[in-house]
């Protein structure tokens, strides 16, 4: 028996061994397969993300599309995708697609001529070919001045000249209403009164088919205005072949937190991927195996090639929910980021943001089965040069007529002069916070409302927005003025401001909601500073831990206070559900308006617009919050979050810039990493007056940016990050299993060998 268990056990490490490897091998011969050949995906398996490389800038210049050659029998078919174009007729900025970025990319104009250009090219290989441009939502809201004050029309002018076929719904379509929405896409009449410029302004159809499978009414469970699920395009080419692509329209289940509840309360989101399994179902029966989802659902590959989101999620849960589904493209939007991969056999792109790039996918349709052939379909992303960076692309001519056009017609309105700033120089915004996610357009935005109510006789404690309703840094002219359209830009959506009424212990947790999701969602404050600190939930893994009003005295957790805020958070948008069914004391009127009214206001008072100062928000660590207790602050570190009694300097009146607040412990902020926020350092010596710090020898130093910046450099220099940790521990664990086994065997065998001998 010992003999036979010496055996039995070498045996059974080895097995173990083998079956390790062999069930890697089965799983990685089964992810390849579904990638390569379009094969169906066993349930229990994840379909392989894999990235695909854009190096190219043009479609002339990109060497893997297919062989046109290999494809003589079947139907060529080229999609032309964009997303998010939020109105941008003129916007311009970088654009960053695989490991490239290119510089002022963008404009509906160049970006109309780079579509042709794409489309001559894969004619060119491709004479009986079809192109069909598509887009994933959002073309419309949060839009500049020339789109925006025309209700977006001139946008949809601008999409008819290119041709755009099919679309769907982002969440921003639904920012006046989705009534509003199909009005313009229809070219309908207004429905109530605007400026002269958009009354005046042509109201054409835009030609572009929008489909919505998962947008239902809760009353009947109908797609509403006579939308489609799905739209079926027949192909038919010059040498008589005929074939059939799908294409299905998705919104995302997020619309209840990115939009007012007005405007999406009669609606359900059904689920994305059980909407698209059913669709494609659908298609199939129907003799349709060439199939395209245009979904408003983010996805981004970052610049170490990783391909992640909640679309790639959504492609996954399809695999689960049927794995011999028929998707062959998702073209993605909602998230503003670059994206190409293949999750399965499904190619997955997104084009940016504002008409700075397009996708482009070139595929052969097989007539016998309607569906894409093997290994033909070829995805890419590509961005939208200036006429100096690739000066052989044509800018369109009829969309430059369309912008200028629209330039003239808002001119008076945006050009007139609202304000002055102290100096020239933009007031930045939501893309240059600080650690803390705080910025500078963003707080004079909240000081603005805070401003406005109590203008209207609404006296208001506090105030507060979501930052992602301050679009743009607030543009200030070489003569320092400012001007509507400036403003408007900053605050386009024209949300109804509302005073409600808000414990403490409930505006606490407003503050804390901002701390889940990786913080993908925050607030700008006005009217109160706070400290925050770590918590070991990976869920929320910071927490308020002091909250002061503008007198630097302590919330009361049982207090009732007045704050500002849009519709838009008083329906829970964002995922700030504390905002919700809070008692409404009174309405201010629009965002847009005050901010606008605040600059001018300030201006004829003699307080010129300055960038606030940003230290609303300050994060300590618990050593730190302890350090500070023990020299006589007073810090609560109960889980709770009641604030402590004692006082603390912070912000100043909302209508001036505000002087930073004199911490306990001088302290440095360390740059966030990982889009995790900042570390804070201590420095030696005591507090000083004012805004100065004692060095090691007393000597008073005063904290300009360029010493914090240096501090910030030189300690992060001495920290060692934490390396994550990579591999399975599972199939490690297995390993180790089976060797441990095998060596006992080993050891044993030896042993009695000895005793043997």
């Amino acid at each position: 028996m010992k003999r036979n268990g010496s055996k039995y056990t070498l045996l059974l490490g080895t097995a173990l061994l083998g079956l390790y490897f062999q069930a890697n091998n089965a799983h990685a011969a089964t992810t390849d397969s579904v990638a390569n050949d379009k094969q169906p995906v066993a349930g229990n398996v994840t379909p392989m993300v894999q990235t695909n490389k854009d190096e190219a800038s043009t479609p002339q210049t990109t060497t893997d599309w297919s062989d046109p050659v290999k494809y003589q029998q079947d139907i060529p078919v080229q999609i032309l995708g964009i997303n998010d174009l939020h109105g941008g007729l003129e916007t311009t900025g970088s654009a960053t697609i695989g490991d490239k970025t290119y510089t002022n990319a963008g404009t509906a104009a160049r970006l109309a001529g780079h579509l042709d250009a794409a489309e001559e090219s894969f004619k060119a290989a491709n004479p009986t070919g079809t192109t069909i441009r598509v887009e994933a939502g959002d073309m419309v809201g949060a839009s500049p001045a020339n789109s925006a004050l025309l209700q977006d029309e001139s946008t949809m002018h601008a999409l008819k000249a290119m041709n755009f076929e099919v679309g769907t719904l982002g969440n921003h379509e639904f920012d006046e209403g989705l009534a509003e929405y199909m009005r313009i896409v229809n070219g309908g009449q207004p429905t109530k009164q605007y400026n002269e410029a958009e009354m005046a302004y042509p109201h054409v159809a835009s030609g572009i088919n929008i489909i919505t499978a998962n947008v239902v009414q809760k009353t009947d469970g109908q797609i509403p205005f006579g939308m489609q699920p799905y739209l079926i395009k027949e192909i038919h080419t010059s040498d008589g072949k005929v074939a059939k692509i799908g294409f299905i329209g998705i919104e995302t289940t997020s619309l209840p937190i990115l939009t007012l509840y007005d405007n999406y309360k009669d609606y359900d989101v059904l689920d994305e991927a059980e909407t698209i399994a059913k669709y494609d179902k659908i298609l199939r029966n129907k003799g349709v195996n060439a199939i395209v989802v245009l979904a408003h659902t983010g996805v981004s590959t970052d610049k170490d090639g990783n391909t992640k989101g909640n679309a790639v999620d959504i492609i996954k849960k399809l695999y689960q929910i049927d794995p011999d589904n028929s998707v062959d493209l998702y073209v993605a939007g909602h998230s503003h980021q670059y994206a190409n991969a293949t999750v399965g056999s499904v190619k997955l792109v997104q084009a940016i943001y504002t008409g700075k790039a397009y996708d482009d996918i070139i595929g052969y349709i097989d007539p016998t089965t309607n569906d894409f052939a093997k290994d033909s379909l070829v995805s890419h992303v590509f961005p939208v040069l200036s006429e100096a960076d690739a000066p052989n692309v044509k800018t369109d001519a009829n969309v430059t007529a369309i912008v200028q056009d629209a330039d003239r017609r808002v001119d008076p309105i945006i050009n007139k002069k609202i304000g002055e700033a102290a100096k020239p120089g933009d007031i930045l915004g939501r893309l240059h916070n600080t650690p803390t996610r705080e910025n500078a357009a963003g707080e004079l935005v909240v000081d603005g409302q805070l401003y406005a109510a109590k203008k209207a006789g609404l006296p208001a404690d506090f105030a507060m927005t979501n930052t992602g309703g301050v679009r743009a840094d607030l543009h200030v002219n070489d003569d320092r003025s400012i001007t509507w359209g400036s403003a408007q830009a900053v605050q386009p959506f024209g949300n109804i401001l509302r005073v409600v009424q808000m414990t403490g212990a409930q505006i606490v947790d407003a503050l804390n909601q901002q701390y889940d999701e990786d913080q993908a969602y925050y607030l700008q404050v006005a009217g109160l500073h706070y400290t925050y600190t770590d918590q070991d939930d990976p869920n929320q893994p910071y927490k308020v831990v002091k909250v002061y009003d503008q007198n630097n005295q302590p919330l009361d957790m049982d207090k009732n206070y007045n704050v500002v805020i849009n519709d838009f958070l008083a329906g829970g948008g964002d995922g700030f559900s504390a905002f919700k069914n809070t008692k409404v004391v009174g309405i201010i009127g629009q965002d847009t308006d005050a901010f606008i009214n605040y600059i001018t206001d300030m201006t004829n008072e003699g307080k010129l617009i300055t960038a606030p100062v940003m230290n609303r928000k300050i994060y300590m660590t618990a050593e730190q919050l302890a350090t500070a207790d023990s020299k006589g602050s007073v810090v609560n570190n109960d889980q709770d979050n009641q604030p402590a009694t004692g006082t603390q300097t912070g912000a100043a009146s909302p209508n001036k810039e505000v002087s930073q607040p004199t911490p306990t412990t001088p302290s440095v902020v360390l740059p966030t990493t990982a889009g995790q926020p900042a570390k804070v350092i201590q420095l030696s010596g005591q507090i000083a007056p004012s805004a100065s710090r004692a060095d090691s020898n007393n000597h008073f130093v005063n904290l300009t940016p360029t010493t914090l910046n240096n501090a910030t450099h030189q300690t992060a220099a001495k920290k060692q990050a934490a390396l994550p940790q990579t591999g399975n521990t599972e199939n490690l664990a297995w390993i180790l299993l089976g060797t441990s086994l095998m060596g006992a065997t080993g050891l044993t065998i030896i042993n009695r060998k000895r005793k043997q001998a």
